[in-house]
Order: C-alpha cells, then structure tokens, then sequence
C-alpha cells in the first residue's frame, strides 16, 4: 500500500511537478496551495506525509504544523523552504518538523528524505486489527481494508469503526462517541451519529450493528 502525502505548495508548477514525479514513484499526493485548503483536507483525511512549503497564502507552513501538533496529529512533515535563516530553521523544527530541504532541490534527493523520514515515522508501519476474513482496520494509517485493499472511508467513520471494534460485543455509549469523534468546541447532533453509524452498516450488514436505544451502539460481528 502506497503512502498518501498532502502536499502545500502555492508555486502551480512545483506543485505539478511534485504530484507527477511522487506519483512515479508509488505514491498518492492530495495537493493544496494555501493553508487554509491543507487544513480543511486533514479534517476529512488521514495522511501518511506532509510536504509544506513555509511561504503560501491563508495559513503558512509554519502554522498549518503548528495546528496540527496541537491537535494531537504525530504525522511526519517535511518543509520545503528557500529560507536560509537559523531561525527560520529553527521554527520548523520547533513546531514538530521531521526534516527540511531548501529550494532549488534535486527531485532525487527529495525522494531519498521522504523515504528516509516515512521509515522512521511509526505512523507508517502496519498494526492491524482483523474484523473478519475479509475486512481488518489498519490502527496506525487510520484506515479500512476490505481483502488488504484500502477503503474510501470518511475519517470520522473510521473513528467511530474503530471505537465500536475495540469494544466490540459491548454497548458504547453516546457521550464516548461523542467524546472520542468531536472537540469541545465542534458542534454535536444525534443525527450526525446516526449518518455514521448508517454508514458502516452499508458496508457490513444492517445486523453488524445494534441499537440499544438511547443509550449507544454495539459491534456484533
């Protein structure tokens, strides 16, 4: 399974160049070229990778890290900079960078740190949780496998997933769904639950899940 990396980068034509040449190699690239567009994405998806150029519009690379780290997510990050100051340097690795390559690059060189970082990132390795003979959750890249090929499954489906299997056969309740899928400050409805939990269930049988009613959900398979 390839590693999916979202890249920020505001130059339109380094941006293509990037997507094309990773794509050559195997991966899958989610492109952004300002901040804002970057964050929005790693709402909605996991990623494996960050390639951040520090200059771009709305949110700059710094910042979109910065978020990130504080929201808890560990992903490697890769800043790619034609900064040569010691603090600017410096504050990429402050707010949680992996690793940095200043521009002008070689595409060769760039390939050898995105290997080098993704093998050292315990995010990347593989820790799965077998649901049945055909489906298995891998824990660490946050993803749904049907026969060990990745699924498209929302982020918060995942979590959801995720929650009801690791207590499975038992009731989870409303508050801990609520409680492990939004942040304080997101807003929460019972139709929102709902949507998930109908969600998985088009993938594993109206049975898979049960409904003790007004108290949460349980796994059965």
């Amino acid at each position: 399974m390839s590693a999916k990396i979202l890249i920020l980068e505001d130059n339109t034509l380094l941006l293509e160049t990037l997507e094309e040449f990773l794509s050559e190699q195997g991966y899958h690239c989610v492109l952004a070229d300002n901040g804002k567009k970057a964050l929005n994405k790693c709402y909605k998806e996991k990623f494996d990778l960050y390639l951040l150029d520090v200059k771009v519009p709305e949110v700059d690379g710094f910042e979109f890290l910065q978020e990130m780290r504080d929201s808890g997510d560990t992903t490697p990050a890769i800043f790619l900079t034609s900064a040569t100051e010691k603090e600017s340097l410096e504050r990429g690795f402050f707010v949680g960078g992996d690793d940095y390559i200043r521009k002008p690059f070689d595409l060769m060189e760039l390939l050898l740190r995105v290997k080098a970082v993704l093998s050292r990132s315990k995010s990347y390795a593989d820790a799965l949780i077998k649901i049945d003979d055909t489906y298995s959750l891998n824990t660490s890249r946050k993803r749904l496998l049907c026969n060990n090929e990745e699924m498209d499954l929302h982020l918060k489906d995942y979590e959801l997933l995720y929650l009801l299997i690791k207590d499975r056969g038992k009731i989870v309740t409303k508050d801990m769904i609520k409680e492990e899928l939004w942040n304080n400050d997101e807003e929460i409805s019972e139709g929102a639950i709902r949507v998930y939990i109908n969600n998985l269930k088009k993938i594993f049988g109206k049975k898979a899940i049960t409904n003790s009613r007004g108290i949460g959900y349980r796994f059965e398979l």
